[in-house]
């Protein structure tokens, strides 16, 4: 908690991933900088909340920059309450923003299925799957994917895997791919696969198959590649 008035220009503010409430009157100018942490598990992240009464004016903010390391994101917890406010107050007017066009965010985040958007207006971010099309333009023509070896059974094994229940040891496997390489992603498959599987009208049974009794059995081996 913060209980002062406040005024700062080219200010630095580190939030981590921990909720800090104002009181007060503070007003900010020049560049207003806020690193934080986003937590996908906790489906938080570190935000400022101006409490009932105060005021935090960000109207002579020429850039608000945002730096959000993205952190515990995994596809078996996103939903569409999978957001958060970087800046809030409990009461209408307690926030005085600056134009949405002033508003710069930069998201660190390595897991390639998990895209975020940013609503400049409200500074809520939200985070969404974006498994299906990430796996689409891996195999598409220029894809780095798209001419390797077995590459039809290989994108079948991956949508599979995507459509697995959540908490599945397939998913779970899945989620680890979107911290790979693409070629890492497919050398790991081809490894789960094991049998090479022959492109037919019965592929996505047959693939099932394979996935579903060989997968248990080999996440041990593949965590073991991604140390």
């Amino acid at each position: 908690a913060f209980n002062s008035n406040i005024t700062g220009s080219g200010t630095t503010l580190t939030l981590g991933a921990n909720q800090v409430t104002y009181t007060g009157t503070g007003s900010f100018t020049d560049t207003l900088t806020l690193n934080t942490t986003f937590d996908g598990a906790a489906k938080s992240g570190g935000n400022i909340l101006i409490k009932s009464g105060s005021t935090l004016d960000l109207s002579g903010v020429s850039t608000l920059a945002l730096v959000v390391t993205a952190t515990n994101f995994d596809m078996n917890n996103i939903s569409p309450d999978t957001k958060y406010t970087v800046i809030s107050a409990e009461t209408a007017g307690g926030l005085k923003p600056t134009p949405k066009e002033n508003v710069k965010i930069t998201i660190n985040n390595d897991n390639r299925f998990v895209n975020f958007t940013f609503d400049a207006s409200t500074l809520t971010l939200f985070a969404e799957d974006i498994a299906a099309d990430v796996i689409d333009k891996d195999f598409a023509p220029g894809g780095p994917l798209a001419n390797i070896p077995n590459a039809a059974n290989i994108k079948k094994s991956l949508e599979l895997m995507e459509d697995a229940p959540n908490g599945s040891d397939a998913r779970q496997a899945f989620n680890n791919f979107g911290l790979m390489t693409p070629l890492q992603e497919a050398d790991a498959t081809t490894h789960l696969m094991q049998d090479v599987v022959k492109p037919s009208d019965t592929i996505a049974a047959v693939n099932n198959q394979v996935v579903a009794s060989n997968i248990s059995s080999n996440i041990t081996a593949l965590n073991a590649r991604m140390d």
